[in-house]
């Protein structure tokens, strides 16, 4: 006989509970947050990114 292994059961509630909470605190994060900020992220990525490109094309001189 093989050998089993038993896992507890999920409870179903919780897992919905934390389903929830975790998408509240999302629209929460996004709808709460200003566009002056969201800009300013944006423009940290723009120039993150800006600063990777410069870097790949001098590699390789």
């Amino acid at each position: 006989m093989p050998y089993e292994r038993c896992y507890p059961s999920q409870n179903k509630a919780l897992t919905i509970a934390g389903c929830i909470l975790l998408i509240t605190g999302i629209l929460l994060l996004f709808l709460c947050i200003p566009v002056w900020a969201w800009l300013a992220l944006f423009g940290i990525l723009l120039i993150a990114a800006g600063f990777v490109l410069l870097r790949i094309s001098q590699s390789g001189r």
